[in-house]
């Protein structure tokens, strides 16, 4: 079950995270603790899969890593974390990263590609859920 996440659920967190170093980068425990206290922070007890997001003062949530075991991909998971995220929603993805094609399916609109540290990102942005006719509500919603 998708939630926010506790301080108790971190080293959980971390352990995820660093099985998907080479996807997500090192993350620092002091940052997944302020995203706690800021309640940008959410965990699935059932496959330890979490996100971690921003909402920027310019009200656009900005993820920083969402990360799902692959054992449960294609599952739904990462999908309803995206729908417990305020929207705009914005992320930058490896072009290389096979996540992209989710962000498009779900009909995230590709606004850029930059220069990342290591290699080149893809800019994804999603305004509005336009999936199941446009509605802007996600297909559980409806």
């Amino acid at each position: 079950m998708n939630r926010l996440a506790k301080i108790s659920d971190i080293d959980a967190i971390k352990q995820m995270a660093a099985k998907y170093t080479r996807e997500l980068g090192f993350i620092l425990r002091p940052a997944l603790i302020e995203a706690i206290k800021r309640e940008e922070l959410l965990f699935d007890d059932n496959t330890g899969s979490f996100c971690h997001y921003h909402t920027r003062r310019d009200g656009v949530s900005v993820i920083y890593e969402i990360c799902v075991p692959e054992q449960f991909r294609n599952m739904g998971i990462a999908k309803s974390f995206l729908y417990m995220i305020p929207l705009p929603i914005q992320l930058k993805c490896p072009i290389d990263n096979e996540s992209n094609n989710f962000y498009q399916h779900l009909g995230f609109k590709l606004v850029g590609v930059e220069q990342g540290k290591k290699r080149r990102l893809n800019v994804w942005r999603l305004e509005t859920w336009t999936i199941n006719g446009g509605n802007g509500k996600p297909a559980e919603e409806e």
